[in-house]
């Protein structure tokens, strides 16, 4: 054996979500998810990926990026798989799109469209992400995407205060501190604010819309999901969930 050969681990598949401000990977066998792992806020992309899969090699990569598409990072990807799939708003799923501007319509959503009626066919669906902005997705029994809802997530509200205003400061988000139902200091006036504002939103999209399966994504989930006291189904790896049965399709 050629002692300067370089050992490389060879994996079935990878499942890769770059959002707003982190990129989530996904060592997938088939379509079970057996490990995530994810980068550090603000790290970029390729570097995180670079630190992560030096000396590893994949039968099949999906790619789904809310950003605009580095091709220094997809040519890397490229090099370390038998197939690479780069999802798009327009990429043929069994999710079908009511939605009319499909070029607008980030990849995550798509997958996480896909991932909801994956878990969940023929029932109507609500589907929110909790990300850095908080999205509603209406699914019916089809299968069909009737439209979405876009507002600011938790950490944008938070920081919107502190640069729009003279007086407040930014206040960083603790899920493991009690949200109080009214602040007697201004920390906690923001935050049950904000928290509390969120909360009520999302129970007016769900008592508007009865009868639906409520399914909750994204980092945030699993706190918003505790603070409601309704049947709520979390699943914070909706996303690889869809990338999968991407991958699946394309196998």
């Amino acid at each position: 054996m050629n002692t300067n050969e370089v050992s490389i681990e060879h994996h079935d598949r990878l499942l890769i979500d770059i959002g707003n401000t982190s990129c989530k990977v996904a060592f997938a066998q088939g379509k079970k998810i057996e490990k995530t792992v994810k980068s550090r806020e603000g790290e970029h992309p390729l570097l995180f990926l670079e630190g992560l899969l030096t000396g590893v090699a994949f039968n099949m990569i999906v790619l789904a990026s809310v950003q605009k598409y580095d091709p220094d990072l997809v040519a890397w990807l490229g090099a370390r798989c038998g197939r690479l799939i780069v999802v798009d708003g327009d990429a043929p799923t069994a999710l079908r799109i009511d939605y009319q501007t499909t070029d607008r319509l980030g990849a995550d959503l798509l997958a996480g469209g896909l991932g909801a009626i994956t878990r969940f066919p023929g029932e109507d669906l609500l589907v929110v992400d909790f990300g850095t902005a908080i999205t509603v997705e209406w699914i019916d029994r089809d299968g069909r995407l009737l439209g979405l809802n876009i507002s600011p997530g938790l950490h944008i509200r938070l920081k919107s205060l502190y640069q729009h205003t003279a007086g407040l400061p930014l206040i960083a988000f603790d899920s493991q501190e009690p949200i109080p139902d009214m602040g007697i200091d201004t920390k906690g006036a923001i935050t049950a604010g904000v928290v509390w504002g969120i909360l009520h939103e999302i129970e007016g999209y769900i008592h508007r819309h009865p009868g639906k399966k409520v399914i909750f994504t994204g980092g945030d989930a699993i706190f918003f999901a505790e603070q409601l006291k309704i049947p709520i189904f979390a699943d914070c790896n909706l996303i690889f969930t869809g990338l999968a049965e991407i991958a699946e399709t394309h196998a």
